[in-house]
């Protein structure tokens, strides 16, 4: 038989460990000592245990270690796949959250040493017909986007070089966003668009250089320093991004969007 702390050593454990897993029922010792609480493991044990430390250096949790103890080598190999790939998951999430953190603080930056002054200009009513879509839909604006690029062409009598992506708030206070094509007023819409009529209006018009990762930062500035620094206020009705030939690629670093913010 083995003390609890020559089984601990075998493994570089604490002891506190194996008492833990004992309090828990995931490995206990073969007997335990009546009138001194001592417990003893048998030699079979080294191994049990020793898959128990393989699984947690791994990473799996403890609850899960329990239920693959007596599983079969075909079951411990297809619940190790599974780990491995909500690793991989995690690994892509935690990288796309160092991404956001880099650019945050590079859009801090930015936003602290440059002030956009506005043009303001005024532009006539037209019409859009484009793909929309609501935070309760699934997927998100790029992926929206993609699929608008892949059904642009269907949309008939299309102002040719530019594309508007419109924020267009609704009745119930919610808003939706179209990406979409500057069309004749009396062009039809393909079956799953939209169209939508923007009215005259007075614009601040402000410049977004860069991926459009970064326009979310853009429009903060914009709202919360650019606009009341030019003494001026936004009015309830439709925000749109313009895009033409300066616009290089989604992620281009050069990439220009003109953002139009509707003033009194």
């Amino acid at each position: 038989m083995l003390t609890i702390g020559q089984l601990a050593r075998c493994h570089g454990l604490s002891t506190k460990t194996l008492r833990h897993y004992d309090s828990i029922g995931l490995f206990r010792p073969a007997l335990t000592g009546r009138d001194n609480g001592y417990r003893y493991y048998l030699p079979a044990q080294v191994a049990e245990l020793g898959r128990i430390v393989m699984l947690r250096e791994l990473g799996l949790p403890l609850d899960e270690i329990a239920k693959l103890l007596p599983a079969d080598e075909a079951a411990l190999r297809r619940a190790l796949r599974e780990h491995a790939a909500r690793l991989r998951d995690e690994i892509e999430a935690r990288r796309e959250r160092i991404a956001r953190i880099e650019r945050r603080l590079d859009q801090t930056e930015w936003s602290q040493t440059m002030i956009q002054t506005p043009d303001i200009v005024a532009l006539p009513a037209f019409r859009v017909v484009g793909l929309a879509w609501s935070p309760q839909d699934e997927g998100d604006i790029p992926a929206m986007w993609q699929r608008f690029l892949e059904r642009e062409h269907e949309i008939a009598d299309a102002r040719p070089g530019s594309s508007y992506g419109l924020c267009q708030p609704l009745p119930d206070g919610g808003w939706r966003y179209l990406a979409a094509l500057q069309t004749a007023p009396d062009a039809p819409v393909p079956d799953g668009m939209a169209a939508v009529d923007v009215p005259a209006q007075r614009y601040a018009r402000f410049r977004h250089v860069g991926p459009v990762s970064g326009l979310p930062a853009t429009f903060q500035a914009i709202h919360g320093s650019w606009l009341p620094a030019a003494g001026l206020a936004a009015v309830e009705g439709i925000e749109f991004e313009y895009m033409d030939a300066r616009f290089l690629a989604p992620d281009h670093p050069d990439s220009l969007t003109e953002l139009y913010i509707p003033i009194r």
